[in-house]
């Protein structure tokens, strides 16, 4: 394997190089903005040896530099978004979105990287909400139970409140009721599901909290999903470390969920992190809540969607539009 240091005035003018002189096969093995000189210095390896340039044929298919790649480059990286996520969505972008506006392109190039399965208001089996502590579980379920469910087949909306933190009073009061449905043992949840199955009702469970770090939490977890003919769905919060949130996607989906509820982005500015985690997780985005307010539904997700979550001033009129949705 043949590696070789390249420099340029920007990421993108040295990834053009590498291209330029390594191929298509090149892999990016690092990269760093130099502090004294704000160059980019990108290590880059490949296989076979790079002594001749590309070919012409590729030069024309990969200019030198690309504005629209760069720009969104720059943007995903704001964002707090890892280097691979950034390089395979602006990459993607470049390819698909040659030509378009900036959120275009950039909704072109996370089609290739986020897979989209919006929740059904008559789902298939009842949802068993999980996540770690401050997810917005509640919050959650209480807008699915009011906003998503069928008016005809309802879902009903269950406190699992295992560890008596008080979780049947929350999700009352944003349910705007006296009291709701309540399981204080994992039996009495199973029974609940049974008999909403006879019945043919769905319900919407919102599961005590589960700390991803926690290994006997973590079975705890997994036991309960594999007891209940239920669908798990992650609720993560878009706040915090990139790092921790890929973990703790990682994590929830190895106990089998494989949809995501994303919460609490009109809290965080930097959105980058919990969208690569979800990417990596190989986890589908089901919805976004995009405001805390429980009198607001969920925002079914799309590609469109989440590229107006990062390109600046895209999002100013369709934000509003969307608070409100189911």
């Amino acid at each position: 394997m043949k590696m070789k240091m390249f420099v340029g005035r920007t990421e993108e003018e040295a990834l053009a190089m590498i291209r330029a002189e390594m191929g298509p096969d090149a892999v990016i093995l690092s990269t760093r903005e130099r502090e004294d000189d704000g160059y980019f210095e990108v290590r880059a390896a490949v296989e076979r040896s790079f002594g001749q340039k590309a070919t012409p044929k590729f030069a024309e298919v990969r200019p030198m530099f690309d504005e629209t790649r760069a720009q969104l480059s720059s943007t995903l990286r704001w964002h707090g978004a890892p280097d691979g996520f950034v390089h395979m969505v602006s990459e993607a972008s470049s390819r698909l979105g040659a030509g378009m506006e900036p959120h275009a392109a950039l909704s072109a190039g996370i089609e290739g990287a986020l897979s989209f399965n919006p929740l059904n208001p008559r789902p298939d089996k009842s949802l068993l909400l999980v996540g770690p502590h401050g997810s917005g579980k509640t919050t959650a379920a209480a807008k699915i139970a009011r906003y998503l469910s069928d008016k005809k087949h309802p879902i009903e909306a269950v406190a699992a409140d295992f560890d008596s933190s008080g979780q049947i009073a929350r999700l009352a009061a944003l349910m705007l009721k006296p009291s709701v449905t309540f399981a204080l043992s994992p039996d009495h949840l199973m029974k609940l599901v049974r008999d909403a199955d006879d019945r043919g009702q769905r319900l919407v469970i919102d599961c005590p909290s589960f700390n991803p770090l926690d290994e006997a939490d973590m079975k705890r977890c997994n036991d309960l999903i594999s007891y209940m003919n239920v669908e798990p769905v992650l609720v993560l919060a878009a706040d915090g470390h990139p790092m921790e949130l890929e973990d703790n996607a990682r994590a929830f989906a190895q106990a089998g969920c494989r949809r995501v509820i994303l919460t609490r982005i009109d809290a965080v500015r930097r959105r980058g992190g919990a969208i690569a985690a979800i990417s990596s997780a190989r986890l589908s985005i089901a919805s976004l809540g995009l405001t805390s307010n429980a009198r607001c539904g969920l925002t079914p997700a799309s590609s469109e969607r989440i590229a107006r979550l990062f390109v600046p001033g895209a999002d100013v009129v369709e934000a509003d539009q969307l608070k409100g949705a189911a």
